[in-house]
């Protein structure tokens, strides 16, 4: 998969939803948590091909029961001891990126332990710089409706690096929830406040691009202004989806979607 010389290629995936020293499975027959350390493992051995220079993860890295990402656990130690379990797999996930010998970037979702997930992953820095690229990286939550909120110091940042004249690199916006385009499937899947930060986004001539995850079958949509909002495929799925991104700092975007078990 030939790469630009101009561009930095960005491996876009998400929503992998893995347990491995956690107990079951998640609830959904589809989401194949079990196999996930075997589909790094072959996502490690075709990195060559895929030729990336940074790999995003936006989130539900692990299926964390409900119970236990809330805290809404009775018996402390059980409690304790769900959460040590989705650290040993956290730790699990993030050897599997350490050998991959590339940069990464990784935010949590909803089925996540947000406290644990920056615990384990030290290096995914709310903004961090990689290749000519600012990736910047939001931790947002879902109301009672289950509609994603961007609040508190989370919007501080959104505000800031778009205005501030210290984050002039071109940037890469990171969070589990989508911003366009506007879906619903049960619950709805974009902000409450979308519109609003996708005119902020498009008005401001920093952002290259959007990667979310959440909805799992996907999508992709290009904005007024050029900036790419992408939200890949859930890699917990057969074939196991990727998105290459090759992105210039002119905000040229090519996009080749594969799969780790795809020819």
């Amino acid at each position: 998969m030939p790469k630009p010389d101009d561009a930095t290629r960005v491996l876009h995936m998400t929503d992998m939803h893995l347990r491995w020293h956690q107990p079951g499975t998640a609830d959904r027959s589809e989401r194949l948590s079990r196999e996930m350390p075997a589909v790094l493992e072959r996502l490690a051995a075709r990195l060559d091909d895929f030729a990336p220079d940074v790999i995003v993860f936006t989130g539900d890295l692990l299926d964390v029961p409900d119970p236990v990402v809330a805290g809404d656990v009775e018996d402390a130690d059980a409690l304790a001891e769900a959460l040590a379990q989705a650290e040993a797999d956290y730790r699990l996930v993030r050897d599997r990126l350490l050998a991959m010998r590339t940069p990464f970037v990784v935010i949590p979702g909803n089925h996540d332990v947000a406290d644990l997930v920056h615990k384990v992953f030290p290096e995914s820095a709310p903004v961090i710089d990689h290749a000519g690229f600012r990736f910047v990286s939001f931790c947002d939550d879902l109301d009672d409706a289950r509609t994603p909120y961007r609040d508190g110091a989370e919007a501080d940042l959104f505000d800031t690096v778009l205005t501030d004249p210290d984050h002039a690199l071109p940037q890469i916006h990171l969070q589990h929830y989508m911003v366009e385009p506007p879906t619903f499937m049960r619950s709805q899947y974009d902000y409450s406040t979308s519109r609003t930060m996708a005119r902020a986004i498009d008005g401001s001539d920093r952002v290259v691009a959007v990667l979310s995850g959440h909805y799992h079958p996907g999508s992709l949509f290009m904005g007024p202004s050029g900036v790419c909002y992408s939200v890949v495929p859930a890699i917990c799925s057969v074939p196991h989806p990727v998105r290459l991104m090759d992105i210039r700092s002119n905000g040229g975007i090519h996009i080749t979607d594969s799969a780790v078990d795809e020819a």
